[in-house]
C-alpha cells in the first residue's frame, strides 16, 4: 500500500464516488416509493369519487321519479277539486228556484 499511494488515492476516490452514487440512488428509490404511495392514494380517492357519483346519479334519478309522481298526484287532485267545484255550481244553478236542468 505504501509503495503505490496514487493507486490508493484512486481507490478511495472510486469508493467515494460509489458511495455518492449509492446515496443518490437510495434517494431516488425513496422518491419513487413516495410517488407510488401518492398514486395509490389518488387511485383510492378516484374510486371513492366514482362510487359517490354513481350514488348521486341513482339518488337523483329516484328523486326525479318521486317528484314526477308527486306532481302528477297534485295535478290530479287539483283537477278533481275543480271538477267538484264545477259540479257543485252546476247542481246549485240547476236545482235552485224550482228549475230542473234535466227536463
Amino acid at each position: 500500500c505504501s509503495e503505490h499511494p496514487e493507486e490508493l488515492s484512486k481507490i478511495l476516490q472510486v469508493q467515494k464516488q460509489v458511495e455518492d452514487v449509492k446515496n443518490v440512488m437510495m434517494e431516488n428509490i425513496e422518491k419513487v416509493l413516495d410517488r407510488g404511495d401518492r398514486i395509490e392514494l389518488l387511485v383510492d380517492k378516484t374510486e371513492d369519487l366514482r362510487f359517490q357519483a354513481d350514488n348521486f346519479y341513482k339518488s337523483g334519478r329516484s328523486l326525479r321519479r318521486r317528484m314526477w309522481w308527486n306532481n302528477l298526484k297534485m295535478k290530479l287532485l287539483i283537477a278533481f277539486v275543480v271538477f267538484l267545484i264545477l259540479f257543485v255550481i252546476f247542481l246549485s244553478v240547476c236545482f235552485t228556484g224550482g228549475s230542473n236542468c234535466f227536463k
